[in-house]
């Protein structure tokens, strides 16, 4: 079977997803103590507000990435369709590790250029990680929208069977 990019099976997606989770979450927390917590002033509210709203976008996008994939072929064998269905879901969580990043290390930025402490990552880690373990962990809802997606031309991809077996 010709490799997409990644060889992956269930069990290692669902390390994966918990490991950029952990270590997110580490981060935040690590850099939070670094910067001095919340014994900064809180920063304004317009701040704070575009810090949730940034993790918003990011959301949006995120639960857009499934619609980049393309049908696949009927006529392929049913083990290499299920091969390229699990490479494409290991690309799309990927791309929404990088898409529910982004406004984290917005919140980062802030935190170290401005004068609010741990506060920025407060207010943006909190609802930031949640998004982030809502679009990577290989729900039945993530992979369901992956596979409707993938077989909307009539391949059988077993995506969603073959994350319940593991």
């Amino acid at each position: 079977m010709p490799s997409d990019g990644y060889d992956a099976t269930p069990k290692e997606i669902r390390l994966f997803a918990v490991s950029q989770v952990g270590l997110t979450g580490a981060f935040l927390v690590l850099l939070f103590f670094i910067l001095g917590g919340t014994d900064a002033d809180y920063p304004p509210i317009w701040l704070a507000v575009l810090l949730v709203v940034l993790i918003g976008v990011g959301a949006f996008f995120a639960e857009r990435a499934w619609l980049s994939a393309s049908p696949l072929a009927p006529d392929a064998p049913a083990h290499e369709l299920t091969g390229q269905a699990i490479n494409i879901y290991t690309s799309q969580m990927v791309r929404k590790v990088a898409i529910c990043g982004a406004p984290l290390i917005f919140a980062v930025i802030v935190a170290f250029v401005g004068s609010y402490g741990g506060w920025p990552l407060v207010i943006a880690g909190f609802p930031g990680l949640a998004v982030l373990a809502w679009e990577t962990w290989p729900s039945l809802r993530n992979t369901s929208m992956t596979a409707a997606m993938l077989e909307s031309q009539g391949a059988e991809t077993r995506l969603v069977e073959r994350f319940l077996e593991s």
